[in-house]
């Protein structure tokens, strides 16, 4: 991560620092203790990043010491940046408007403390929360024996951002998700962060989902081997492994693939297609018209495409299918007075979408590669299918 953006995290650690150096310390101290104590955290966070920028993957293996850095990033630097813009605006306007007053240290500490809130507080409260909120889904051609079909879906486990204390979160996740008794689970991709040994650890709490008819999941672009550098034989044994461990837990895993459920006389498929984010690769990349092969005109199917876009770009076009699920956006993971980044780049970034009578719902998701959630709380989710009878009966989102 810190590879493909290094020289934006060596100006925003080292320039704040050098500017509040020259414009206080110096100015007010003559100890030398003083000054070499202004320089110890910066140096640490600058052998820190050295030592990241030499990863072959994206995180290390180990998350605890990287979670550590982002959030003194957040609660430390980020404040200092504030402080350095706001007081360097101020000498500015002093100089050149000739302002009598010097508004830059109150201004500059206010702003930074408003800056390290959203990491504060995302980091030790948001990321521990979760709701659980509800979907209803109305369709004319709903096969009547799946009238109030219940769904509990989730995605974006991360499960390796779950460090020591964190994992009491995924296992009440998972609680919330058996406590549903829905008829069926849906995983909607991003298991994982960068490998299978995040899994494998977590697999005493995850094995326990189970549903009637059964747990389906598909692979998110973290659970290729994009995030893991060296030999592709070793990360191509990897992604086999984290397939291998779902399969393990006895989910259905859908790779371009589908299956079709039975209920007396009527049937659904489930679809599901994969999500290697890599170009031209040779394995992983979505292919919907493999993961609806079978699927004929009329019958009612569910895609699950870990990538929200997949609903325009292939889909709608490409498909018939009444229902896609997603997920991959996090819902923005962070929003400000009602703005996320997300919406910058996704004309559906969460919750329910409407296009004649086909649908899209993209969930918020439940975990984070950088364990920080701040007003865009984690979800599990129960999805009811009903047959629409009349048309008041319009889809709904229903959040806490």
């Amino acid at each position: 991560m810190i590879a493909r953006f290094w020289p934006l995290f060596f100006l925003l650690i080292l320039l704040p620092d050098y500017f509040l150096y020259r414009r206080y310390v110096c100015r007010y101290t003559e100890s030398v203790a003083l000054k070499v104590a202004w320089w110890i955290p910066t140096v640490v966070l600058v052998v820190y990043t050295i030592i990241l920028f030499f990863s072959t993957n994206f995180v290390p293996e180990n998350q605890r010491w990287i979670n550590f850095y982002l959030l003194v990033l957040g609660v430390f630097t980020l404040p200092k940046v504030m402080l350095a813009i706001v007081v360097w605006i101020a000498d500015w306007m002093k100089r050149k408007r000739r302002w009598r007053h010097h508004f830059g240290m109150t201004t500059g500490v206010a702003m930074g403390l408003l800056a390290a809130w959203p990491t504060a507080f995302g980091a030790f409260a948001g990321f521990q929360q979760f709701d659980v909120n509800s979907v209803d889904c109305y369709f004319s051609d709903l096969p009547e024996a799946f009238d109030g079909y219940r769904i509990a879906l989730f995605s974006d486990a991360h499960v390796g951002s779950y460090t020591s204390g964190d994992e009491k979160v995924l296992e009440a996740a998972v609680d919330s998700l058996l406590a549903m008794k829905a008829d069926a689970i849906f995983f909607l991709g991003d298991i994982q962060n960068v490998g299978p040994w995040e899994l494998r650890e977590k697999l005493p709490i995850l094995g326990r989902l189970k549903a009637p008819d059964g747990v389906f999941s598909i692979l998110g672009n973290h659970d290729y081997s994009t995030y893991i550098g060296g030999d592709p034989r070793r990360k191509l044994a990897y992604e086999k492994q984290t397939v291998q461990l779902e399969r393990e837990m006895g989910w259905h895993l859908l790779l371009n693939d589908n299956y079709v459920l039975r209920h007396g006389n009527d049937s659904i498929y489930f679809c599901g297609m994969e999500d290697n984010e890599k170009v031209n690769t040779d394995h992983g990349y979505g292919r919907i018209e493999q993961a609806v092969e079978g699927v004929g005109k009329g019958q009612f199917a569910i895609l699950l495409a870990h990538n929200p876009k997949v609903w325009r770009r292939k889909a709608l076009p490409e498909s018939n299918v009444q229902l896609t699920l997603s997920g991959h956006t996090h819902g923005g993971q962070v929003s400000l007075f009602g703005f996320s980044t997300t919406s910058l780049f996704y004309d559906e970034d969460k919750g329910l979408y409407q296009e004649g009578d086909r649908q899209l719902f993209v969930t918020k998701g439940l975990g984070a590669l950088i364990p920080l959630r701040f007003n865009v709380n984690g979800e599990v989710v129960l999805l009811t299918l009903h047959r629409k009878t009349s048309p008041q009966q319009q889809s709904s989102y229903n959040e806490k």
